[in-house]
């Protein structure tokens, strides 16, 4: 495997039904099975494709356009990856409910306000699947140690539709030193469209307001050098760095600075630290992908 494909195969949920996208449930469906079929629509990249990302209380919308779209033709089954709403009883309700079959639940995705709804959460849902927790990075200390012990993941928000809503660099090395050190997992998601760290429209709107995001790269490779020893500081300069001109790909890894992270520690990183990100667009990170020449 060579270092990109040990950076991003299998990286990206695709979270269409989310803003800014905010796709209709069907359109979101079939962009999926483009992706992972059709070369023309990015089917030749579906390697970076991970979980199709659906709200709890959408499921049973899910299972009709599925149905609808594939037709029951025979394909490799679809992993979801479910975003519960704050209603608790109806969210597993729907999950129960759930039939199935060519789409399962993989894994859940719950934000939580306090330490005591965490740990009340946890234990409610201990024989579920991959369990992502988002809280607020204040609480990373409380929440964390008992992640750990669920063997549950955390999540981390790095973006959103109002500039507010994207963390300062320095957070997001620091919630990832604190899941480092707890030795939690974790998953980013929001804003992550792009591959670097860039000044874009907030949303698809043509008057939207603009800030600056952080980009899949950055994060990614911000977190090797924290699962690998490195330090906030390192982790912070890899987080600002705006020219993706600077991540190069050499014989076997990927450099930037005076930083370098060979194939094997990137590998050891997706599976073991940073696992993926979400992001309402597909097309976006793969034509940001084919412009810094990496696929």
């Amino acid at each position: 495997m060579d270092a990109v494909k040990a950076l991003l195969a299998h990286a990206v949920d695709y979270a269409g039904l989310f803003p800014p996208a905010s796709l209709g449930m069907e359109q979101a469906v079939r962009n999926y099975r483009r992706y992972r079929t059709e070369a023309d629509s990015g089917g030749e990249f579906a390697w970076m494709l991970g979980h199709f990302v659906v709200g709890a209380q959408r499921l049973g919308e899910f299972a009709d356009s599925f149905e609808r779209v594939c037709c029951g033709e025979r394909e490799e089954p679809w992993t979801l990856s479910v975003v519960c709403s704050g209603d608790p009883a109806a969210d597993m309700r729907a999950m129960e409910e759930f039939q199935q079959g060519a789409a399962f639940i993989s894994a859940i995705e719950t934000r939580v306000a306090s330490p005591e709804a965490a740990e009340a959460l946890l234990v409610r849902t201990q024989d579920a699947p991959t369990q992502y927790v988002e809280f607020a990075p204040a609480m990373a200390e409380s929440i964390l140690p008992m992640l750990r012990s669920h063997r549950a993941r955390a999540k981390l928000r790095t973006g959103g539709v109002t500039a507010d809503a994207i963390p300062a660099a320095e957070a997001v090395a620091g919630f990832m030193m604190a899941c480092r050190r707890a030795g939690v997992a974790f998953k980013a998601t929001a804003g992550l469209h792009h591959a670097a760290r860039g000044v874009r429209r907030l949303t698809y709107e043509a008057q939207s307001p603009q800030a600056t995001m952080h980009g899949f790269i950055n994060v990614l490779l911000a977190a090797g050098l924290i699962f690998h020893g490195g330090s906030r500081e390192a982790a912070v300069k890899t987080l600002l760095e705006e020219d993706s001109g600077m991540f190069r790909l050499e014989e076997n890894a990927i450099a930037w600075h005076d930083r370098r992270l060979t194939t094997e520690q990137i590998s050891e990183v997706r599976g073991q630290f940073a696992i993926g990100f979400g992001s309402c667009s597909f097309t976006e990170p793969v034509e940001d992908l084919k412009a810094m020449r990496w696929v």
